[in-house]
């Protein structure tokens, strides 16, 4: 059990992942103190001697990566923190509309740590909120279980479920007021963010949704200019000096309106936008999606802030000779993504 010096240094810890403005390194090291404790607290270890995708799991909406994956998706220190400084935010907006209630935040896709819901159990008391803790592997619900106890913060945790979050039903005197999940990939592929949301929202139909936002926009790149730095340097400013780029526009957007828009589509495709290709691009351009998430109001992962919001090389285009208009659309299912047709 940690000793009470080390919880009040998590604690310390939490407020500086939410306000900390300086250095990226300096961040860097913050949340990776931060991750250290709830790893030590926790009854799951990584192993090191097992392929990190061993237990993923399958839900016919996508793929729900291993206990592993996720607890090593916690050492991303600008997308936690933002993630964080997101959920934080949307919590005190519920906060501003309740009274007499706790405000209620189911998070779907905990992993092992509840890296999202740990932190934020030490600054809000469980009188002001309560959590609900969502995840399709036992082991991470029975280590989410660990750390809680160990921190002493069960009053905050109202419910655990071991459940596909893309089928769960939520008990009728538990509806949520933020509803948290960050069960995605680039460009929306391959995991079940969107099919979650959808189906949480569905029941939950006035919640605050984190992130806010994931939307995709299509550029056109210049490949001939090689990217020197991929990930900023942590101690330094975003880079300058930039690839340079043409907008092609919107392709799809992932917030509560669509899905509100979404309510009575049926079948296996969410309708997305048309993108318009120049007459006659120059060879060294190539088409790419671009990823950016708003976890709530002013908290942004932009492009190459974390392995969210890398590019991606355009889908495979059907019919593409001599076409400048693409269709595209977002396929639902076991394996889903965006895809494109000319």
């Amino acid at each position: 059990m940690p000793s009470p010096a080390v919880i009040e240094e998590f604690k310390r810890l939490t407020q500086e992942t939410l306000t900390y403005e300086g250095k990226r390194g300096i961040l860097a090291g913050i949340v990776s103190e931060l991750v250290d404790i709830l790893e030590s607290a926790a009854d799951f270890k990584i192993d090191p001697e097992k392929d990190v995708v061993e237990g993923e799991s399958y839900s016919g909406q996508g793929v729900a990566i291993s206990p592993t994956q996720a607890a090593m998706c916690a050492g991303e220190f600008q997308r936690t923190a933002i993630f964080l400084r997101g959920l934080h935010d949307a919590i005190n907006k519920a906060l501003e509309s309740k009274s007499g209630t706790p405000v209620r935040v189911l998070y779907a896709g905990s992993g092992p740590y509840a890296t999202l819901a740990v932190p934020l159990m030490t600054l809000f008391p469980p009188e002001k909120v309560r959590f609900h803790i969502l995840d399709m592997h036992k082991v991470s619900i029975a280590s989410v279980k660990s750390i809680v106890r160990r921190f002493g913060l069960s009053d905050s945790v109202e419910s655990y479920a071991i459940a596909d979050a893309c089928h769960y039903t939520i008990p009728e005197d538990a509806i949520p007021d933020v509803i948290l999940s960050e069960t995605m990939n680039t460009a929306l592929e391959r995991e079940p963010q969107v099919s979650i949301m959808r189906h949480l929202l569905g029941q939950a139909p006035d919640a605050l949704l984190v992130p806010e936002s994931v939307r995709v926009h299509a550029f056109l790149v210049d490949t001939t200019k090689k990217v020197t730095v991929i990930i900023p340097d942590p101690d330094g400013p975003l880079p300058k000096s930039q690839p340079e780029r043409i907008p092609l526009g919107p392709v799809f957007e992932l917030n509560a309106e669509a899905i509100r828009s979404w309510a009575n589509h049926t079948g296996d495709y969410l309708p997305a936008e048309v993108v318009h290709l120049p007459p006659s691009p120059e060879p060294r351009f190539k088409p790419f999606l671009f990823t950016t998430i708003v976890t709530h109001g002013d908290h942004i992962l932009r492009t190459h802030d974390s392995s969210l919001t890398g590019l991606r090389p355009f889908p495979k285009i059907k019919n593409p000779v001599g076409k400048l208009q693409i269709q595209f659309s977002y396929r639902l299912g076991d394996s889903p993504a965006l895809v494109a047709e000319a």
